[in-house]
C-alpha cells in the first residue's frame, strides 16, 4: 500500500509538468518533421530530376549501342548470305562442268578413264580468295576428291563431328530429298591443327551420273573475316556523337578501335563490363557481340548533365530557406497552443487519475481480502488434515489407558510409554501450527532460499490429501538456491500441487521436478488427470475464473502475480498428449543476482 501511495504521489507531481513537456516536444517535433519533410521533398525532387536525366542518357546510350549491334548483325547476316550464295554458285558451276564432261565422253571412253578425267578436271578448279575448297563423294561415303590427299579414297560414312552429327548421312538425306542443299556441321581446317573442329556451312549437289555429288563450304570464322573490315570502317565513320563516341575491345583486352589518340584509364575499366558503368565524368554502356568477340561501348561526357543538376540544386537551396522560415513561425505558434492545452489537460488528467486510483485501490483491497480469506480457508483445511491422525491416536491411547486402569492391568512403564506417545502427537500438532503460522507471515525482504527444501515442505503440507487419494508422487528435485520470498514461493507450490491433487482420481499420478538448464530454473508440476478444456486453457490465470465448486478462482491468478511481480518469472500451462496438465515455472538465474 505504501508503495502505491508513493507511486501515486510521484505521478501526481509529474502530471502538471508532463503534459506541458509533451506538448512542447510535440511542437518541436512537428517543426522538425515539417522541416525535414520539406528538406526530404526537395532532396527527393532533386534526386528524381537527376535520375530522370541519367535515365534519359542511359536510354540514349543503350539505344545507340543496340542500333549499332543490330546493324552489325544485319550486315553480317547479309554478307554471310552473299558468301553462301557464292559457294552455291561455285558448286553449280562445278556440277555443270562435271555433267558436261560426262555427257561429252561417256560414249567414247571407258568408265574408269572417264572417272579419272572428271576427277582430274575437278582437282584443277581453284577458288578465288578463302571461300573454301571443293570435294567430291559418292553416296556410299567414299571421298573421291578433297584438298586433304590423306582422306582421298577412304570411306568416311560413319565419321561424326564434335556434336555427334553423322556428316555424310546428313549430306545423303538432303540430296535424296532435294537433290541439293546446305548442311552445317563442324570440321577441321586442313592447314591447322586437325584435332580442332570449327563450324562450317557447305552446299552439296547431286551429279547426273555414278551416284556422285559435289560440294564446297566455308568456315564461319573465315566468312566473318570478310565483313569485319567493312563494319569497322562504318563504325569509324560514325564513331562520334554529341558529347560522346564509340570504341571497341575484344575478350583478350585488345583495343580494336578508339577515336581518340590515346586510351584513357577509365576506358580500360569498362573492358568486358557488360551493361552500364559510370564515374564523376563519364557514363558508359557496353554490349557484347559474341559473333565477333567484340565489346562495343558508347561513352558519354556528363559535364552538361552535372551543370544542369547544379543549377537545380541552387534553386532547391533557395526554396529550402523559404520553407525553413515558414516552419519557424509554425513552431512558435504551436508552442503557444501547447502551453494553453497543457494547463487544461493537466487539470482533467489529474482528476481522472485520482478517481482511477481510488477505484484501483478499492478493487485491490477487495482482491487481496478475498485471496486471504481463501488462503485462510485452505490453511484451516490443511491443518485439519494434519491434525486428524494425531488426534485419533491420542484418543486411542486415552481409551486404552482408561480400559487398563479400570481393570488394573497396566504397569508404570506402560503408562510412561503411552504418555510419551501422547506428547509426540501433541508436539507434532504444535509443529504443524508453527509451520502454517510461519507460512502465513509475510517477509519484508527476499532472501536466498533452498528451492528443494521449500518444495518438499509444500508437499508435506499436502501429505494428508495425497495419502487420502493414495496418489503416486514422483519427485525429482535438484539442489538449487534462488533469491525470493520463501512464503510466497511456498504459497505458489501449494496452489499448484493442490490443484494437481484435486484434478486426479484415486491412485492417480503427480510429478514434481526442479532442474536448471541454460541459465534458467524450471519448476514443473504435472498430473495425469482430466486435463483442461482447450477453449478455456488461456483463461485459467484470470481472476475469479474457476471450474471448481466452492472456489473463488483466485489461486492461479495469485500464483501468476507472485511469479511475475516478485520473481520476474513466467508460468505456463498446457495439456499433455497422454492426458493431464503440466504447469511450468521459469525463473532466470540472472534475476536473482
Amino acid at each position: 500500500m505504501a508503495r502505491i501511495e508513493k507511486s501515486s504521489l510521484r505521478i501526481t507531481t509529474m502530471i502538471v509538468v508532463f503534459p506541458l513537456i509533451v506538448l512542447l516536444l510535440y511542437g518541436l517535433l512537428t517543426h522538425m518533421f515539417f522541416f525535414f519533410a520539406q528538406h526530404g521533398e526537395l532532396h527527393e525532387e532533386l534526386q528524381k530530376y537527376e535520375k530522370t536525366l541519367m535515365d534519359a542518357q542511359k536510354d540514349s546510350l543503350r539505344e545507340k549501342v543496340e542500333n549499332l549491334v543490330q546493324f552489325i548483325r544485319y550486315y553480317d547476316g547479309r554478307s554471310s548470305e552473299k558468301i553462301k550464295e557464292d559457294v552455291k554458285n561455285i558448286v553449280n558451276v562445278t556440277a555443270n562442268i562435271a555433267n558436261n564432261l560426262y555427257a561429252k565422253y561417256h560414249d567414247h571412253m571407258s568408265e574408269a578413264k572417264l572417272k579419272e578425267v572428271i576427277k582430274s578436271a575437278l582437282r584443277k578448279i581453284k577458288f578465288e580468295g578463302d571461300i573454301g575448297y571443293l570435294f567430291l563423294l559418292d553416296l556410299n561415303g567414299t571421298l573421291l576428291v578433297h584438298v586433304d590427299n590423306e582422306m582421298v579414297g577412304k570411306n568416311i560414312m560413319h565419321i561424326q563431328d564434335i556434336k555427334g552429327k553423322f556428316i555424310l548421312k546428313e549430306f545423303n538425306r538432303v540430296l535424296r530429298a532435294y537433290g541439293e542443299g546446305f548442311v552445317d556441321y563442324y570440321w577441321y581446317i586442313v592447314s591447322e591443327d586437325r584435332r580442332k573442329m570449327y563450324y562450317k556451312i557447305s552446299f552439296v549437289k547431286m551429279l547426273n551420273f555414278y551416284d556422285w555429288y559435289v560440294g564446297a563450304g566455308e568456315y564461319l570464322k573465315y566468312m566473318r573475316r570478310f565483313v569485319q573490315d567493312d563494319i569497322l570502317k562504318y563504325i569509324k565513320a560514325n564513331a562520334r556523337f554529341k558529347h560522346g563516341y564509340f570504341f571497341i575491345f575484344n575478350s583478350e583486352n585488345q583495343l580494336l578501335f578508339h577515336p581518340l589518340e590515346s586510351l584513357e584509364k577509365r576506358d580500360v575499366l569498362t573492358l568486358q563490363q557488360v551493361g552500364f558503368s559510370s564515374d564523376e565524368k563519364y557514363l558508359s554502356y557496353t554490349q557484347y557481340v559474341p559473333e565477333y568477340d567484340w565489346f562495343i561501348t558508347a561513352n558519354k561526357d556528363l559535364a552538361e548533365i552535372h551543370a544542369s543538376i547544379n543549377a537545380k540544386k541552387e534553386s532547391s537551396v533557395a526554396k529550402e530557406g523559404e520553407h525553413r522560415k515558414t516552419s519557424l513561425y509554425l513552431l512558435l505558434f504551436t508552442w503557444l497552443i501547447s502551453i494553453g492545452l497543457s494547463l487544461y489537460l493537466s487539470m482533467i488528467i489529474n482528476r481522472k487519475l485520482k478517481s482511477y486510483e481510488e477505484q484501483l485501490q478499492d478493487a485491490n483491497e477487495k482482491l487481496v481480502f478475498q485471496s486471504r480469506q481463501a488462503l485462510i480457508g485452505e490453511l484451516f483445511s490443511m491443518i485439519a488434515h494434519q491434525w486428524r491422525q494425531p488426534i485419533n491416536k491420542v484418543a486411542s491411547i486415552l481409551a486404552l489407558l482408561r480400559y487398563r486402569l479400570g481393570h488394573q492391568k497396566i504397569s508404570y512403564s506402560e503408562i510412561d510409554q503411552r504418555c510419551q506417545e501422547v506428547e509426540e502427537s501433541v508436539e507434532f500438532m504444535s509443529e504443524t501450527i508453527d509451520d502454517f503460522r510461519t507460512f502465513y507471515q509475510p517477509k519484508e525482504a527476499s532472501e536466498w532460499v533452498d528451492l528443494q527444501a521449500l518444495i518438499e515442505k509444500s508437499i508435506q503440507f499436502l501429505e494428508a490429501s495425497i495419502r487420502k487419494k493414495d496418489l503416486v508422487l514422483e519427485i525429482d528435485l535438484e539442489p538449487i538456491k534462488f533469491r525470493l520470498y520463501s512464503n510466497e514461493f511456498l504459497q505458489v507450490m501449494i496452489n499448484l500441487i493442490k490443484n494437481a491433487v484435486d484434478a486426479v482420481d484415486f491412485r492417480g499420478r503427480i510429478a514434481v521436478s526442479l532442474y536448471q538448464k541454460e541459465g534458467k530454473i524450471y519448476v514443473v508440476v504435472e498430473d495425469n488427470g482430466r486435463g483442461i478444456d482447450a477453449t478455456i486453457l488461456e483463461k485459467v490465470f484470470d481472476p475469479y475464473f474457476t471450474t471448481k465448486e466452492n472456489s473463488m478462482g483466485l489461486g492461479l491468478y495469485m500464483t501468476k502475480m507472485i511469479i511475475q511481480k516478485h520473481m520476474n518469472g513466467e508460468i505456463h500451462a498446457r495439456n499433455l498428449p497422454q492426458g493431464g496438465v503440466r504447469f511450468t515455472i521459469i525463473l532466470r538465474l540472472e534475476d536473482a543476482k
